[in-house]
């Protein structure tokens, strides 16, 4: 096997390629303690050990977007191979990128989270084990190759996502020899996108180029029968949702919940919570005893379920409040203290009548 020291990147169009393979096997190149122990870090991580990849395993129920490309920001610089010369940081970088584009899409993160596995792996969570790394054979291969594993349409290389990211938000890209301009837009939320504009025509996926082979069109009646389950799913949806509105008791009386107010000033108890609510005494004039214990059952309902939504309400707010404070680089410590004391009431009187919120406040 020749040295890698005795050997060099031809100038040619894949010198990049080139130039990494040899970098990579060149055991004079030098690299920082840091580095090293990132590479070996980063190794022994499962492919699809996403969050483990980014050191974010602890904290993967709560970690905040800006957190994740805090955590690709450092780990990318420590594993580039242009920057690090320990064997195996190659792989390292890799591992690093593919990590980075799954959880900062929020679909695919969402799709990780609930079945595990790489999300764009067609052939499910299963097979992405049975590769040794989910980066052999590079990027984007077509669905007609022969070795198993996680198949990405569409997907950039981890050199252009590191050079993307670091580009900055909204910043102006070359078309990487194609004439083509990019632009890398944060847009201040969850994840990001890249605009292209100008330039040779993108390349479509094989599903879509086959579409302009020569096949025979479609005619109205096999266009027709194509539609007829969908036109009679919505037929049946039209018919059930009339025969339940003509099937739902007629509304009750208005209710009023934690204090009376004119015209609510009939007082009544629900049976179990003992929660007081209030109501009009000329909407309920004619109503029997047990027409009114019926109505307390369901008051009793309506008032639980209006705290769990207010609850879930505000807990959302307090996540968006903490978002904010989290900032891109570094954290509104004000912010953070006020959104760490923000008051949930409705939480907190549902752990009143013992039903429980489950938050942790």
């Amino acid at each position: 096997m020749p040295s890698a020291s005795t050997t060099g990147a031809q100038p040619s169009s894949g010198g990049n390629a080139q130039s990494r393979e040899h970098k990579q096997g060149n055991q004079d190149r030098k690299y920082t303690i840091e580095q090293k122990t990132a590479v070996i870090r980063v190794r022994k991580c499962s492919p699809t050990a996403f969050y483990d990849i980014l050191d974010l395993e602890d904290v993967k129920m709560s970690v905040s977007d800006g957190e994740i490309k805090k955590a690709y920001r450092k780990l990318s610089l420590l594993t580039h191979p242009d920057k690090n010369g320990y064997e195996g940081a190659d792989e390292a970088f890799k591992l690093v990128s593919r990590a980075f584009q799954v959880l900062s899409d929020p679909d695919k993160r969402k799709k990780y989270d609930t079945f595990g596995g790489d999300p764009d792996n067609r052939f499910g969570a299963g097979s992405a084990s049975s590769s040794s790394s989910p980066f052999e054979g590079g990027f984007g291969r077509t669905p007609g190759s022969s070795r198993q594993g996680p198949v990405w349409e569409e997907e950039i290389s981890p050199e252009e996502l590191f050079n993307r990211f670091f580009g900055g938000g909204g910043g102006q890209f070359g078309g990487f020899g194609t004439g083509t301009q990019m632009f890398f837009d944060f847009d201040g939320g969850p994840g990001f996108r890249v605009h292209t504009f100008g330039g040779n025509r993108p390349r479509r996926r094989p599903h879509e180029a086959n579409r302009d082979g020569d096949g025979p069109m479609p005619t109205i009646s096999s266009s027709i029968s194509g539609l007829l389950p969908l036109l009679l799913l919505v037929l049946l949806t039209l018919l059930s949702a009339l025969f339940s509105n003509s099937m739902q008791d007629p509304p009750g009386p208005s209710l009023r919940f934690e204090s009376p107010s004119p015209p609510y000033t009939m007082r009544r108890t629900t049976p179990r919570l003992k929660v007081d609510y209030y109501l009009n005494p000329e909407e309920v004039s004619d109503w029997s005893l047990r027409k009114l214990s019926q109505l307390d059952v369901r008051a009793e309902l309506n008032y639980v379920n209006k705290l769990q939504m207010e609850c879930e309400n505000e807990i959302d707010q307090r996540g968006r409040m903490m978002q904010d404070a989290q900032g891109w680089f570094f954290q509104d410590t004000e912010k953070m203290d006020q959104a760490r004391s923000m008051e949930l009431r409705s939480c907190r009187r549902l752990d009143d009548l013992r039903i429980g919120s489950g938050v942790a406040y």
